[in-house]
This record gives structure tokens, C-alpha cells and sequence, in this order.
């Protein structure tokens, strides 16, 4: 594998950036027909032209992830057949073993990603890198982009975990990325389209926006991404009531609306000077 592999890093971007198209589309689509709120054009275009940064930096990082793995001869340490222990006869059940197995493998992802997010919470220096991400105040389905430096915190706490585990199932991986790119756009999305009771194994936008309050009491909670399963095990969980949908945001900090604002927001020594963040780590 080439260090810089200019053609598969394109190829990883166009179809990265063809889920997020898709997915983001659907859910704002919800979040046009049935909004819990309602947030400006100019929100969606940020979040569009923030994508496309954040796709094309990510494709450069997670390349670059996988030709260090290679060059370090870094072998999985357990091996799963999801072919072996999920197997019917039947195509249907077949069809929907695979999606099991993908939701399967996006709920033990989801444990180091829970692990992760705490962290990013209690560190300063990582906490001001993901406080880009908290300090949308116009939260949709296309307006939810993380900053660019956060794809290396998950390559090191989440991707190389990860690794050590081999799923023999061709088709895990990818039923589960979709699945994980599909709850990325749908757990931020202002719609008031909901999973329901299913919200108690999988997380859905009112259990996330839970995590992006800017209420005092609802600091600390919600942790998880794709599974509510962690955060129930660790007592971090909290369940929306039936018309809690809480502004969003830090109250401290506004969101970068360009570009450089958008890259240089943890790095902006004014900012941090000017704003004492009061939703992300404790004083």
C-alpha cells in the first residue's frame, strides 16, 4: 500500500461523501416536513460546505491509518465468523442475519466510542476540539460536523480497537457503516420523527439532543452514538420526556460560521479567552 495513494483516498472520499448525501438528505427532508425546529438555509449550506472539509481531510487521516497498520504488521487478536454463527437457509433470514450482525458490531464499536466521548469531555485539550461540534446552535441533519482533528482521536480510541477484532463476514462492515453514517445524520436531525420505545437499545435524535442541551441538568448524560446500551450499563443514561426538545449549543461560545472559524476553533487563543465554556468540562 502506498504512503499516499492519491486515487483510493478520492475513491474513499466520493463514497463516504455519497452516504452523507444520502442519508443527510432523508433526514432533513423529515426535518422540513415534521420539525421539532426550524433553522435557517444558511445552516444547512455551512453544514453541506463543512462536510465536504471534513470527508476530504478524513480520507487523507484514515488512509494514512491503514498504511501505518500495515507497516506496523498489526494483526487482529480475535476472529468473529458472523457466517458461522448467524446462517439460515433461507435468503430472507440470511438478509436479516446480516443486519443483526451489522448492528451487532456497531454496538461493540460504540463501546470504545462511549469511552472515547467521556474522555473528550473531561480532557481539556480534547474537549476543545469536540466543543466545535457542541457549539452548533442550528443542529440539523446537515449541520452536525465534527471538527477535522477529531478523526484521529477516533483512528487511536475507537478504529484501533477495532482492528484487533477480524470479522470473517464480508458483508458486517459495510451494513454496519451504513447503518453508523445513517445514525450520524439521524441523531442530530430536528425533526420530531423519532425511533420510539426503540430508542432504549438504539440512540435516536431526542435521546442525543439530550447531550447537546445547553440546560445545566443535562450535562454529562447520553454519552453513546449508535447504542443507549452503554450508557444505561454506566448510569449515564437520561430519557427524554415526551416534549423535552431543549436548545442547543454553549452558551458561552457561538458557532464558527467560516471556514477558518470552523478549522482554527480549537486553536483560536481569543476565543478561549474571551468565553468561559460552561457545557463541556467542569471548572
Amino acid at each position: 500500500m502506498h504512503v499516499l495513494d492519491i486515487d483510493q483516498m478520492i475513491q474513499s472520499f466520493v463514497k463516504s461523501l455519497e452516504l452523507v448525501v444520502i442519508f443527510a438528505t432523508i433526514c432533513a427532508a423529515m426535518e422540513l416536513t415534521f420539525p421539532a425546529f426550524r433553522y435557517s438555509f444558511g445552516s444547512y449550506v455551512r453544514g453541506v460546505r463543512n462536510w465536504v472539509i471534513r470527508l476530504g481531510w478524513g480520507a487523507l487521516v484514515w488512509h494514512l491509518f491503514a498504511v501505518g497498520l500495515s507497516w506496523l504488521g498489526v494483526k487482529p487478536l480475535v476472529t468473529i465468523d458472523f457466517g458461522t454463527l448467524l446462517h439460515a437457509d433461507n435468503a430472507i433470514i440470511n438478509c436479516g442475519f446480516a443486519v443483526l450482525s451489522g448492528v451487532l458490531v456497531a454496538i461493540a464499536g460504540d463501546f470504545f466510542y462511549y469511552w472515547m466521548h467521556r474522555a473528550q469531555h473531561a480532557f481539556p485539550i480534547l474537549w476543545r476540539m469536540h466543543a466545535t461540534h457542541h457549539s452548533i446552535r442550528e443542529l440539523t441533519a446537515w449541520n452536525c460536523n465534527h471538527h477535522i482533528s477529531e478523526p484521529i482521536i477516533y483512528a487511536a480510541f475507537v478504529a484501533l480497537p477495532l482492528a484487533l477484532i477480524h470479522f470473517e463476514s464480508g458483508v458486517v462492515p459495510v451494513v454496519a457503516m451504513t447503518l453508523i453514517t445513517f445514525q450520524a445524520h439521524l441523531s442530530h436531525s430536528s425533526t420530531r420523527i423519532n425511533l420510539g420505545p426503540l430508542r432504549y437499545i438504539i440512540g435516536d435524535n431526542k435521546f442525543h439532543r439530550i447531550h447537546h442541551s445547553i440546560e445545566p441538568h443535562h450535562r454529562h448524560l447520553n454519552y453513546g452514538f449508535f447504542t443507549t446500551i452503554w450508557d444505561t450499563i454506566f448510569r449515564t443514561a437520561y430519557w427524554p420526556k415526551e416534549n423535552e426538545w431543549p436548545q442547543v449549543g454553549l452558551r458561552d461560545q457561538p458557532e464558527p460560521l467560516t471556514v477558518r472559524d470552523y478549522i482554527m476553533f480549537p486553536f483560536d487563543r481569543n476565543r478561549w479567552r474571551r468565553a468561559k465554556v460552561r457545557s463541556g468540562v467542569e471548572d
